[in-house]
């Protein structure tokens, strides 16, 4: 059993920067305190880094068909090189019987994925029905994207009956566009949404989620990757970040931390190393499902 301590950390959480340590036993965290002073084990010492847990991303048009080499440096480019293990992503429906096939065809898409993955649901309004909604809780589906390009066909939702099911796996709404719409269009749409949502007391994003950047703490929470992904947990895996210190950030000063105004110098995963020194690894098949069993459960 290898066991080694990570000590003199500042842990960048999403609010602000303080120091932790860490002991870790194969790759998993046993405990998290402020130091370890009275233990043996090997110390690995990262104080000149800012330490976060390592990043989720949205990509709802993930793609499906690239080759291998195209797959890989999708990959290294958009998650790899930015310090993200997780990926929230989608498939796409025109009819709802094609609900398990094209569900089947995203997660066999994802067999050579290198990261973890949660898949949601993009629907056009008029096919938000009670079976549908039943399907994605039968298969842990959390998230779904909703059109809203077609606003009346937005508006005829029967939204009682679908908050009637939801009391049990409180799937999240997201509002999404196909469309170009202008933005004075966009906009109005977007207030009948939240005005519509929130009188029905729908579980839900106001705005669209940002692709291919890190998820914020309070969508982790809403879809229930949190806190499986997106903080240090006693008993969970060992997955982070390390940034270097800039001249203008103190450390452990309480501060909110950028991530985009530092250098990542190294991701490490499960025991792995997936980024380092301003290099990608790619390990095909690596990543797994990451199951949602209970949406909503820290909102």
């Amino acid at each position: 059993m290898s066991k080694y301590i990570i000590e003199n950390a500042d842990y960048a959480s999403h609010d602000r920067i303080g120091q932790i340590s860490l002991l870790v036993e194969d790759n998993r965290i046993a405990a998290i305190r402020e130091r370890f002073s009275y233990y043996n084990h090997i110390r690995l010492n990262v104080s000149p880094f800012i330490m976060t847990p390592s990043h989720v991303m949205c990509d709802t048009a993930l793609p499906v068909n690239h080759d291998f080499s195209s797959f890989k440096a999708y990959f290294l480019e958009h998650f790899i090189a930015k310090g993200c293990t997780t990926i929230l992503t989608s498939f796409r429906i025109a009819y709802e019987f094609e609900f398990m096939e094209k569900l089947e065809a995203r997660r066999t898409s994802l067999l050579s994925s290198p990261l973890d993955y949660t898949i949601g649901l993009i629907s056009p309004a008029h096919l938000i029905t009670v079976n549908v909604i039943r399907l994605c809780k039968r298969n842990k589906v959390p998230v779904i994207w909703l059109l809203l390009d077609d606003i009346k066909a937005f508006t005829s939702v029967k939204w009682g009956w679908i908050k009637g099911l939801l009391n049990d796996y409180r799937i999240t709404f997201v509002p999404f566009f196909t469309t170009n719409l202008d933005k004075k269009e966009k906009i109005k749409h977007l207030k009948i949404w939240q005005k519509t949502m929130k009188y029905e007391n729908i579980p839900h994003f106001s705005e669209e989620i940002q692709q291919k950047v890190p998820l914020p703490l309070e969508q982790l929470k809403k879809i229930g990757m949190y806190p499986h992904r997106g903080n240090f947990l006693s008993g969970g895996e060992l997955s982070y970040n390390l940034y270097m210190k800039s001249d203008e950030q103190p450390s452990s000063a309480g501060n909110s931390f950028h991530y985009e105004s530092h250098v990542l110098k190294c991701t490490m995963n499960r025991g792995k190393y997936h980024y380092l020194n301003d290099q990608g690894y790619f390990y095909p098949g690596a990543g797994k499902e990451l199951c949602i069993q209970t949406p909503g459960f820290f909102t």
